[in-house]
């Protein structure tokens, strides 16, 4: 329910509590004040009456004095009795009276008497003091019918209930119009105002007139707003910072590893130059004719092709590229990296194993940026292992439950027949900067580096290692980009 039906409603709630109180207390006032009339001119009469009496009145004459009395009023029934116990029958008291209730000369005794069987009402019964000469104990008898009271009582409930219906009807028109205006005119502009920050547009409230608590309410609400807004272009460029940040670390250590990569190059290349020279100088010197020729020269183009190709690869490797991600082929980033590293592992007297993956896996990611994670973990693997070693790369599907969803990942392993990591400085390997590699062969970034890449697309990367037993890392990756939303290890 909305806050001004809750006013209207507690506004109606306290005036029908006020109301039935005061009415309560009225009514009851005002039956105490009938009562008091009731008996007051009971007493008047039948004291007016009583005096009217002498002692040297007989039975008779009182009683025709009481009927006359009696006719002039309208409900007080008045007529003479004996209060003697010898009384005859048709003087007989409505009430019976004690000896102790007998009122004096000049007094007077007034009871309720129930309503019997077949009457409406109580009634009120006064005896006054008259005696005559022939009766000592002669009274004049009063009684009044109570349903007046009840009649009086109903018009004072029903006058209440009136005049409360229509303090009711018009507080409620009233609070309903100045709620609306007051409260709920302002309070649904302060909604629409939060909702509309909830949906990024914080510049609320460009005016605000009142100078009330709603007033004070809506310019807080702006400059909540307003913060919001700062504080969100503070984000926005904190986040552009480190996403630069990121992408010059990353360029650092892939120029780093094409540093590394440099001499291997030249190896590389090397070995098809010598080829294209031999066969270039006995083409030149004659010494190759018709057919032979033709062979060399085919044999020169296909050394440049190895080059050209060679060259490609270093530079695609190094050359910026903004993240973009699509589905590939995970087999075929394992054979880029074995091509890539295969001259790097023979360099270091290392064998390269390469695990075939028993499916045909894809998964949705940036190439480039896996790349030089598989390169970065690599090169570490060679690095890590003794001349005669060899290092494994393998590729493996797997299902991981997160949020009581069953997901599908691809799991990339890198494992060395090194010495391993020691314990005490495995939790710091993917710091940035640390490195155990001597001076002017490590940035202390590749790992680093790895990390983040494989959190940025929703993986986890891990390392088992046992001292003399060589290391394994792990990089498990959701195959589908959004089937994790946020970041494994976190």
């Amino acid at each position: 329910m909305k806050l001004v039906p809750k006013l209207a409603l507690a506004l109606f709630a306290g005036v029908v509590v006020v109301v039935a109180g005061l009415t309560a207390w009225q009514i009851r006032r005002e039956i105490e004040l009938f009562d008091q009339d009731v008996r007051r001119d009971q007493r008047i009469v039948g004291i007016t009456a009583g005096a009217s009496l002498s002692s040297q009145r007989t039975r008779d004459d009182a009683a025709r004095l009481a009927r006359r009395v009696d006719e002039s009023r309208e409900t007080i029934r008045v007529r003479y009795v004996s209060l003697a116990p010898d009384a005859p029958r048709a003087l007989k008291p409505l009430v019976p009276i004690s000896l102790s209730d007998l009122p004096k000369p000049g007094s007077w005794h007034q009871l309720v008497k129930s309503k019997a069987q077949g009457e409406q009402a109580d009634k009120l019964v006064t005896y006054v003091n008259a005696p005559v000469i022939d009766d000592a104990m002669g009274a004049i008898e009063l009684v009044q019918p109570l349903a007046s009271r009840a009649e009086y009582a109903w018009r004072g409930v029903w006058s209440a209930l009136a005049s409360s219906l229509a303090m009711l009807v018009v507080g409620g028109l009233t609070m309903t119009l100045i709620g609306a205006r007051i409260v709920g005119q302002p309070v649904s502009e302060l909604i629409a105002a939060a909702r509309r920050i909830g949906k990024g547009d914080f510049d609320v409230f460009p005016s605000i007139q009142r100078q009330d608590e709603f007033g004070e309410l809506a310019r807080a609400v702006r400059a909540m707003g307003l913060g919001l807004s700062e504080e969100r272009q503070r984000t926005r460029e904190q986040v552009e910072a480190r996403i630069q940040a990121l992408e010059q670390l990353r360029h650092a250590e892939r120029l780093a590893t094409l540093g590394k990569l440099a001499s291997v190059l030249a190896h590389e290349i090397g070995t098809p130059l010598n080829v294209i020279a031999g066969h270039a100088k006995l083409v030149a010197g004659g010494k190759l004719e018709g057919g032979e020729a033709r062979q060399s020269a085919g044999e020169i183009g296909t050394q440049c092709d190895r080059i050209t190709n060679i060259v490609r690869r270093v530079l695609d490797y190094a050359r910026r590229r903004p993240p973009k991600r699509a589905f590939v082929r995970a087999a075929d980033l394992v054979a880029r990296t074995g091509a890539l590293l295969k001259s790097f592992a023979t360099q270091n007297d290392v064998r390269l194993v390469y695990e075939a993956p028993a499916d045909d896996l894809e998964l949705e990611v940036d190439p480039d940026q896996l790349q030089q994670t598989l390169i970065n973990l690599v090169m570490n693997a060679i690095q890590a292992t003794p001349s005669g070693g060899s290092v494994t790369i393998g590729v493996e599907s797997a299902q991981r439950v997160i949020e009581g969803r069953p997901l599908e990942f691809v799991v990339f392993g890198v494992g060395d027949t090194g010495d391993g990591i020691d314990d005490s400085i495995r939790a710091r390997i993917f710091e940035p900067f640390f490195t155990t590699k001597p001076p002017g062969e490590g940035t202390g970034l590749g790992l680093s580096v790895a990390r983040d890449i494989v959190e940025e697309h929703g993986g986890t990367i891990e390392v088992s290692s046992a001292r003399g037993h060589g290391s394994f890392f792990r990089v498990h990756l959701p195959r589908r980009v959004g089937d994790v939303g946020t970041n494994l290890s976190s």
